[in-house]
């Protein structure tokens, strides 16, 4: 009945409006919100975790990618296998653009600059200093035609990316190649590399010898020395040994900076560089051991850890400090210096095969076009085109070819 008691008294006025019955209090209200917004704040904690650990986990594959693909762009001159490449393609074009940026910076820095020099070195084969101007990274001996340097402030101004024609190919192999290394079947493993290796020529010209463009022959003898060095590494079990131990070493550095072009931490970085030093020195053990400076188109052996070094460079110095990028470059023995170039006592001559100038040094032999990487023999006489006049110099063992000027056949006949 006291629903209908009309003299019951008055409630205090509410400093709220009463609540409709069935509805928590206000203070239940306070208290739950508080509640929900504490387990979302947690939530959001863990999701920014979950999201730091995935972009770390990005950066460290995308970073063991890189390392495995810029150690095999010379084939044996570097001591990591090609299978991680294609996934290479993953990473921003935008980071790669900023690393190469950054990588010209740090060269002009530790280099004069190029014009009128040429970077000084000796042949190991005849001994001869070199003297003209080189356009690719690769430095070939101005009297005799041996491959006796690389350059990697020249390698640093293109990119030598692997593109995704690359990278398809790498990708569709990978199963087969870890197939035939467990079965050991060594004959399926080369014959999957050569087509790996012949795709990187092809997709990758940059990153190669200009002497694989137009010469044939050396581009599959290339080809070939190539998958055979990717061969004696995957069978080999030091090599393998020393890739699990580098992959474990990428995955334990740390990163700093943006996400799209990051650096990493050197001391987190250096026991990278220590396993890398010892796959240096495996890899040159096996080409001594297998017998590959035979069948090594270049006959290298000598520039086997310089190269090695110059590529693992190219992929590294613009995700590290400058301080230490320069550490690196020291370590490494790759601070270039250059000398002014010296070509005044030299002859003019064409190349038979692009038509290119070139210049024969007195008692050089042959030399390594620049223009389309032929190997041209200097021994030889310069040969007159019939139908156009122009002169040439052939190739190395040809006896005759198309006139590069009108396309007209020249042949040596006779004339030595």
């Amino acid at each position: 009945m006291g629903l209908f008691n009309r003299n019951r008294p008055e409630p205090a006025e509410p400093s709220e409006p009463p609540e409709p019955p069935g509805r928590p209090s206000t203070a239940d209200r306070m208290a739950l919100a508080q509640q929900k917004m504490a387990q979302a704040m947690e939530r959001r904690g863990q999701v920014e975790a979950m999201q730091s650990q995935a972009m770390l986990a990005m950066q460290q594959a995308a970073a063991f990618q890189q390392v495995m693909a810029v150690q095999q762009a010379a084939a044996g001159k570097q001591d990591a296998a090609a299978q991680d490449a294609g996934a290479v393609q993953q990473t921003s074009s935008a980071g790669a653009s900023g690393r190469m940026t950054w990588v010209r910076q740090v060269m002009a820095i530790l280099a004069p600059p190029e014009i009128g020099f040429v970077k000084r070195c000796s042949c190991v084969v005849c001994g001869a200093s070199k003297k003209l101007p080189t356009v690719t990274a690769y430095v070939y001996c101005d009297y005799c035609a041996s491959l006796i340097d690389y350059d990697l402030r020249r390698a640093c101004e293109g990119d030598t990316s692997p593109g995704p024609a690359y990278a398809a190919t790498v990708n569709s192999t990978q199963a087969a190649s870890r197939a035939a290394v467990a079965a050991g079947d060594r004959d399926a493993y080369v014959e999957l590399q050569r087509k790996v290796y012949e795709a990187y020529v092809t997709y990758v010209p940059m990153a190669v010898s200009h002497r694989a463009k137009h010469d044939s022959a050396y581009r599959s003898d290339y080809v070939d020395f190539m998958a055979a060095f990717a061969a004696a590494r995957a069978f080999d079990p030091t090599a393998q040994a020393l890739e699990a131990e580098m992959k474990q070493r990428v995955m334990s550095l740390r990163y700093g900076g943006p996400m799209m072009s990051p650096t990493v931490a050197p001391d987190s970085f250096w026991p990278l560089v220590d396993t890398l030093e010892k796959q240096h020195e495996n890899g040159a053990a096996l080409y001594r051991s297998a017998g590959l400076g035979d069948i090594d188109p270049d006959h290298a052996g000598h520039l086997t850890g310089k190269l090695a070094w110059s590529q693992f460079c190219q992929g590294w110095l613009g995700m590290l400090p400058a301080d230490a990028a320069e550490q690196l470059l020291d370590r490494a023995g790759l601070k270039n210096q250059y000398v002014p170039i010296d070509a005044h006592d030299g002859e003019d001559r064409h190349c038979g095969g692009c038509g290119a100038e070139l210049s024969k040094l007195p008692g050089a032999l042959a030399v390594i076009c620049e223009g389309c990487g032929r190997k041209v023999d200097l021994g030889s006489a310069e040969i007159p085109c019939a139908s156009c006049g122009a002169t040439m110099t052939l190739p190395a063992g040809a006896d005759d070819v198309a006139c590069p000027f009108c396309q007209s056949r020249v042949e040596r006949v006779g004339i030595r």
